[in-house]
């Protein structure tokens, strides 16, 4: 746990200026159990804003004065006489020195109640320093959906916050697991069914309409009784991944870009593609009955 800086010690923030907007935090060392005083300050006559990142907070612009709210004070203290107790002639108001041991009315104490005014808050300057690590940039703070992997090399010559603005990548798990889920929250049934879900493996088919197919099956339980039936749809595997070796199944690649929201763009425009293909109609081919298939726009 962080160590409260004590008056007389200065308020050591580093800062990020952007082009649009300037970035603070106290957290120099980046800790994980670190508790910010700043939420608590006031920067230029204003508060600061919390971002997306523990501990990193908006600000207007680099700050010329910090200050801190002082706490109300006690004035005018005293004990006075509840008024249920008016017609015992003891005195109205009296002082914490009245019920000391040598005061005469100690005994009575239960019989008054403390009463005292508060003084207006006040503000109090704070000494800071800054120190700024980028300055002039288009960095932003936004929302990480992701856990993101960067290179050794990075992680040592680039503060963490700013890891966002360098080369990334995603684990194989990581990447399997997102076009998993996104595919089961957005595919259509009409037009595709997941047959394959695992943790190990994840299958997608397409539900491919034909003419109906009649078939006859035995429904009786002691004596025969045939129904007949009729299938209009059967599937193929159009799509098949795994995170990891598995069988036949092609291992899934691993999300990559120059930095978080080039990765981001990445990961959308495949996951748009691939639905794109998962949901698009598909119907039997008249003239070859199942030996291809013709795009039906619908």
């Amino acid at each position: 746990m962080n160590k409260a800086p004590t008056k007389t010690e200065k308020l050591k923030l580093i800062v990020i200026v952007s082009k649009a907007r300037v970035y603070v935090s106290d957290n120099l060392n980046n800790d994980s159990y670190f508790t910010t005083r700043i939420k608590e300050l006031i920067f230029d006559n204003e508060k600061p804003v919390e971002t997306f990142k523990k501990s990193w907070f908006e600000i207007r612009k680099v700050p010329e004065l910090i200050q801190k709210q002082l706490p109300a004070e006690r004035i005018n203290s005293r004990y006075e006489l509840k008024e249920a107790h008016y017609n015992t002639g003891l005195p109205k108001v009296l002082h914490y020195s009245d019920f000391t041991e040598d005061g005469q009315y100690e005994s009575v104490y239960g019989l008054y109640e403390l009463k005292y005014e508060l003084t207006e808050p006040k503000l109090a300057e704070v000494d800071f320093e800054l120190n700024v690590i980028i300055e002039d940039s288009d960095f932003e703070i936004v929302r990480s959906d992701y856990v993101l992997q960067h290179s050794l090399l990075d992680q040592i010559t680039t503060h963490p916050v700013l890891l966002s603005t360098r080369p990334c990548t995603m684990s194989k798990i990581d990447s399997y697991n997102l076009v998993r889920k996104h595919v089961k929250e957005n595919i259509n049934p009409k037009c595709a069914t997941v047959t394959s879900d695992y943790d190990f493996c994840f299958t997608v088919s397409k539900v491919i309409e034909h003419e109906p197919n009649e078939y006859r099956v035995n429904i009786g339980k002691r004596k025969s009784k045939y129904e007949t039936r009729y299938t209009r749809s059967r599937t193929v595997a159009i799509y098949k991944t795994a995170p990891k070796p598995y069988e036949s199944y092609p291992v899934i690649e691993s999300f990559t870009g120059k930095n978080e929201e080039d990765l981001r763009q990445n990961i959308q425009k495949f996951l748009d593609e691939l639905m794109e293909v998962i949901n698009k109609p598909l119907v039997e081919c008249e003239n070859c009955k199942g030996h291809g298939v013709i795009n039906y726009e619908v």
